[in-house]
């Protein structure tokens, strides 16, 4: 059977064990119990529920056993080799996950910036301009803060892609998981903020690609593009003189216009301008 959970500590209890649980994303880095950003403790569960809990209904809804969540717990915060196969189920893993990120000192979503994220839903602004401003605020957010949501988001997608067998759709799981990414306070005005927050989370679920995923295949697209256009410029240079390059660039602008690039035309030397490239040919 594999063994999900990786921590490089030995079983015995061991009171130099760093915590795992109620410390900040920037501690864990520092500790070594992030990899690649990630809790090692949320990528464990996370493996395991995509694993074994992708169809379990209620999956997120349904309360594990404090029992068993409790001793999971006190596992990690020992040090000990957890697997949560063997150890654990799919309930009290999932209810694990919500307790971890409860217990961050600062939600996922900072303090400093929550205010920022209400304070846009509740303006007259469109959709559109919204969920603008919704991604130039997640940007904002530390490095260990971002990484966390845009894989806990990107996690929550595939559980909702098992609706049908698990029951748990975006709004669902949003409605699950805002309280534990968005630290509200408590009383009437806790209750009013935790709606919004809900329905922020259900967006960024929504629109996941837009949000966090957008700007990287732009820049996936770009470089083929780009490279293509260096080699026929190359090739050409290598088999026509300065003279008939400039004529083939310029008669072909239309073309060259369409992907956004400048020729410009000098003696001796022939400049091709893009925002992913720039030649200078020497003749």
């Amino acid at each position: 059977m594999k063994k999900i959970a990786v921590l490089p500590l030995n079983k015995q209890r061991d009171s130099t064990c760093p915590k795992v649980f109620g410390v900040s994303l920037l501690e864990l880095q520092q500790q070594g119990l992030s990899k690649n950003g990630i809790p090692i403790v949320v990528w464990n569960i996370v493996e395991y529920l995509t694993q074994h809990g992708m169809t379990q209904e209620g999956l997120f809804r349904v309360n594990g056993s404090m029992k068993m969540v409790e001793q999971l717990r006190l596992q990690y915060e020992r040090g000990e080799e957890v697997e949560l196969v063997k150890d654990g189920d799919v309930y009290s893993a999932a209810s694990l996950l919500k307790l971890f990120l409860r217990e961050l000192p600062d939600g996922i979503i900072t303090s400093a910036l929550h205010p920022r994220f209400i304070q846009l839903y509740q303006d007259t602004r469109n959709d559109m301009q919204k969920e603008s401003y919704l991604k130039e605020l997640l940007k904002e957010l530390p490095e260990a803060h971002y990484c966390l949501l845009k894989y806990l988001c990107q996690f929550l997608i595939k559980v909702a892609e098992h609706h049908v067998e698990n029951r748990m759709n975006l709004c669902n799981l949003a409605t699950v998981f805002g309280p534990n990414c968005f630290h509200v306070p408590s009383g009437f005005e806790g209750i009013k903020e935790q709606e919004i927050c809900n329905k922020i989370m259900t967006k960024m679920l929504e629109n996941y690609n837009t949000l966090f995923e957008l700007e990287g295949l732009k820049k996936d697209e770009e470089k083929p593009v780009c490279e293509e256009l260096a080699r026929i410029i190359l090739v050409k240079m290598g088999s026509l003189g300065l003279g008939l390059i400039e004529t083939l660039l310029l008669d072909k602008h239309k073309f060259f216009h369409s992907v956004g690039m400048l020729v410009l035309a000098l003696p001796k030397v022939l400049y091709v301008e893009h925002k992913c490239l720039t030649l200078k040919i020497m003749t």
